[in-house]
């Protein structure tokens, strides 16, 4: 009896060692690669005027700052953005972002990147292009997706 529950013991002890050693953990490179198409993709959904989308990249605890404006969390970001997809006047819109950096540590990682926007009137006659440096942290949230948990952006100059 005894050796049999040893047996019993130890071929649990070697299946909790495969499954173990069947989740490999975090993967850096995968992160980094899901950040980065994520940002390629945000443009998209900015463009075509996706709300759920272009809120979906941040987290509801997300703090978007801009110097010489107040810090806005994720209900005042989206309100910010359906003004801007219902403004009658100006169509605003994105290039896909100038990644430069990204650097995954565990379920954070921090993003230097380059965003440029241009505003059109209703005939499309380009009123604006800005462009502005980022930092943005991500954190992994529970389903294993990545959102921005803190955005600094500011004009370059």
């Amino acid at each position: 009896m005894l050796r049999w529950l040893a047996g019993v013991v130890s071929a649990f002890v070697a299946l909790a060692g495969c499954a173990k050693a069947a989740d490999p953990g975090p993967d850096p490179g995968k992160d980094r690669a899901s950040i980065e198409a994520a940002l390629q993709q945000w443009p998209n959904d900015f463009n075509a005027e996706n709300l759920p989308a272009v809120c979906g990249l941040f987290a509801d605890d997300v703090v978007l700052a801009y110097p010489g404006s107040p810090d806005r969390g994720y209900q005042q970001f989206c309100d910010q953005m359906r003004q801007l997809f219902d403004s009658p006047s100006h169509k605003y819109s994105y290039d896909a972002p100038d990644v430069q950096e990204v650097v995954v540590d565990g379920d954070l990682a921090a993003v230097r990147l380059i965003w440029k926007l241009t505003v059109r009137d209703t005939s499309g006659a380009v009123l604006e292009t800005t462009e502005e440096n980022g930092v943005d942290v991500f954190r992994r949230q529970p389903d294993g997706s990545w959102k921005i948990h803190i955005s600094h952006a500011f004009s370059v100059v």
